[in-house]
């Protein structure tokens, strides 16, 4: 097969890191054409980075014939209508997370995602980065190895300010809310610690505009009898918070910076036989993330971030919503 050819559906500055950037270093991937609603951006985006094509709108994108797949990195309320849009084109899609506004949404997106597989072996994924460095397969090794013992209890947090000014982040109507930037990772993270779907236990939030948290703090139940507590922040001031927290019958695990662990990171373990510390080397998570989606394409080779685990995190983020008196994104 020929690279892949990729169109990014506007200009957004995670684009750079998240896909521009690795496309330069992952063989087999080209970013060949962008589309936003200010053609000077997107033609800016394309003078920097060498991006051949500019298009007038996204119509005009999905419609291109020489492009294989579509990078959504459009705000939260966008997805649902422009991912849909994407494969109905017959592209392959790779989403930005929070993949949607909601579980419902989510879900028509994973159910389109399945038929435009099944008719046409599109991938649709959801780009939570993290899970695709050799850092989380570390993790993973380590807790299921039994060196902690039984899992008791898990905590993450995620917080880190953000301008109140920031709309696609303090915004309703464009599906924003400290949970649904940041904390979707926390919530991902004790999920891949203990390996069960849990329930919402309690919930609270401080709100900045109405109806958006600016600070959330969730109690969980596991299935399997552990708990768990989640902790996001974006409020003006807030100290930088990025860690995962597990506690065993036989010790405790700690994981620095499991969002980014290409920027530093540290694996901590505390046992009756000592204390040991570990850092994961390896490229970006993003570099990862796009050689996935490539592989996913041409080889058909599975990954770990699809449509289930897309919904069972919007559903679990449409829990903790209603658990604290505030309304999922999407639904008012």
């Amino acid at each position: 097969m020929s690279d892949l050819r990729i169109g990014v559906l506007g200009a957004a500055r995670i684009s750079q890191n998240a896909l521009l950037q690795p496309a330069t270093e992952v063989p087999g991937v080209v970013v060949a054409a962008v589309a936003a609603r200010d053609r000077g951006r997107a033609q800016a985006q394309a003078d920097e980075w060498g991006i051949e094509t500019v298009h007038d709108d996204y119509e005009s994108l999905l419609a291109d014939p020489t492009l294989d797949a579509i990078y959504n990195p459009l705000p939260t309320s966008l997805h649902h209508t422009w991912t849909l849009a994407a494969l109905d084109a017959g592209k392959h899609v790779l989403c930005e997370k929070p993949f949607a506004s909601n579980a419902a949404l989510a879900r028509e997106m994973v159910d389109a995602g399945n038929r435009a597989w099944a008719a046409d072996g599109l991938v649709l994924m959801e780009a939570f980065h993290w899970r695709y460095h050799p850092f989380a397969t570390r993790l993973r090794e380590l807790l299921r190895s039994g060196v902690i013992g039984q899992i008791v209890s898990v905590a993450a947090e995620f917080s880190v300010p953000i301008d109140p000014a920031d709309d696609v982040r303090h915004a309703y109507e464009l599906s924003g809310g400290a949970l649904m930037d940041l904390g979707c990772y926390p919530l991902q993270w004790v999920r891949f610690a203990v390996e069960e779907e849990p329930t919402v236990s309690s919930a609270s939030m401080v709100e900045g505009r109405p109806m958006v948290d600016v600070q959330t703090a969730v109690e969980l139940a596991f299935p399997g009898g552990a708990t768990g507590s989640v902790t996001t922040r974006m409020s003006p001031g807030t100290e930088r918070q990025i860690w995962l927290e597990v506690t065993g019958s036989l010790g405790t695990l700690r994981a620095d910076n499991p969002l980014a662990p290409h920027r530093g990171n540290k694996i901590t373990v505390t046992t009756v036989d000592g204390q040991s510390e570990e850092h994961v080397g390896g490229a970006s998570t993003y570099h990862y993330q796009l050689a996935a989606f490539r592989d996913a394409i041409v080889h058909g080779a599975p990954f770990p971030t699809g449509g289930d685990d897309a919904i069972a995190t919007m559903e679990l983020i449409d829990a903790c919503y209603r658990a604290a008196g505030l309304a999922p994104r999407g639904t008012v």
